[in-house]
């Protein structure tokens, strides 16, 4: 039984190794994101008025 246990874990940390880093996290982002600081989006959506 533990030859199975230890083919299922390496078999699961293999998985996991290959998966992009914010699918290992668990919060992918579909859309992929941006590359720039998000700090001046922040910023221009606060200031923007609400209507």
């Amino acid at each position: 039984m533990t030859s199975s246990h230890d083919e299922l874990k390496a078999r699961a940390k293999d998985y996991v190794e290959h998966l992009p880093a914010e699918t290992a996290l668990g919060n992918a982002d579909p859309a992929g994101g941006v590359d720039t600081d998000p700090k001046p989006l922040d910023r221009a959506a606060a200031e923007k008025p609400q209507t």
